[in-house]
């Protein structure tokens, strides 16, 4: 009987449509063409001497062997990362690969400039980005999937599974369109607010999930008409009479009079933009030279 030598990209390639369930979505994640992937995966079936995927022109699924193979596969990634962090200190040169993940609109780190320094540095590591649509809660989920190896969040970090370093932290008002009948407070308490309409990050990203938690921990409810991916955008709603917002002031500044900002009185929210990466696994080196680099590259100029 022959062995089997299972190639590693060819398990990410099949972790990656298991997860997704779609070929074009984890060719995007992978940052792969559609037909590099199933070639991958059909040379892994070859290799395996069995059908892991049931394809249609509609769906994907996994066979039965899929669904075994799947948890093997995943142990398999972790147990070579942990193999090349263990002996990359006795390299002479940094390689291998790094994921970071990047909430959508942050300019806040220059991560282009950030990513070509690294790169200059260390040309052999390969460099990727990956975002989330679900935000911080996503990218903090596959960093503890070990898809990815560090990002950077919106949210203050208490996970004795991760380890996070502050960038920048932002204090929440009430910001509301300039002829709103509060605009001309001095301050809001949240049952004040709570009948009003909401412009906000839909659920998972950081700035949603400190505003929830306030009106929950008041039993207090409330009503998202708009939920936006770019925390950037969100002032421009509000100065459209769309709702309200509970937002860092700053972010106003880009809509000028449109909207006025008022604090809030009874409470004092607040989020924090950090990076983060996994306390359960070893940092590689290319990890830590990248962490290095991040101070070098905050633009004290941007708001997010």
């Amino acid at each position: 009987m022959n062995e089997v030598g299972v190639d590693q990209k060819r398990l990410e390639y099949f972790i990656a449509v298991a997860e997704e369930l779609n070929f074009t979505r984890a060719a995007q994640r992978l940052h792969v063409t559609q037909s590099t992937l199933s070639a991958g995966i059909k040379a892994l079936e070859h290799e395996l001497r069995t059908e892991l995927l049931l394809r249609s022109t509609r769906s994907v699924r996994l066979t039965e062997a899929g669904a075994v193979f799947l948890p093997e596969a995943r142990t398999a990634i972790e147990v070579l990362d942990r193999a090349r962090a263990a002996v990359e200190p006795l390299s002479t040169g940094l390689r291998g690969s790094l994921t970071v993940g990047v909430l959508s609109g942050l300019t806040v780190i220059d991560v282009p400039a950030l990513a070509g320094a690294f790169h200059r540095h260390h040309p052999e590591v390969r460099l990727r980005t990956e975002t989330s649509q679900r935000g911080t809660a996503g990218l903090i989920e596959r960093i503890k999937e070990s898809h990815v190896d560090v990002a950077f969040v919106g949210a203050d970090i208490k996970d004795e599974h991760l380890r996070s370093r502050a960038i920048k932290r932002y204090e929440v008002q009430l910001l509301v369109p300039a002829d709103h009948p509060l605009a001309r407070r001095k301050s809001v308490r949240l049952s004040d607010v709570a009948g009003e309409s909401f412009v906000d990050m839909p659920a998972g990203f950081g700035q949603r999930q400190v505003v929830d938690d306030a009106f929950t921990k008041e039993e207090l409810s409330r009503r998202v008409l708009i939920e936006v991916s770019d925390i950037t955008t969100i002032a421009d709603y509000v100065a459209n009479g769309l709702g309200v917002a509970l937002l860092p002031p700053d972010f106003a500044a880009a809509v000028g009079d449109a909207v006025r900002t008022v604090p809030l009185a009874d409470a004092r929210l607040s989020w924090t933009l950090s990076v983060v990466a996994s306390a359960t696994r070893p940092p590689t080196r290319a990890l830590h030279a990248f962490l290095d680099l991040i101070p070098h590259h905050i633009r004290r100029d941007r708001v997010f």
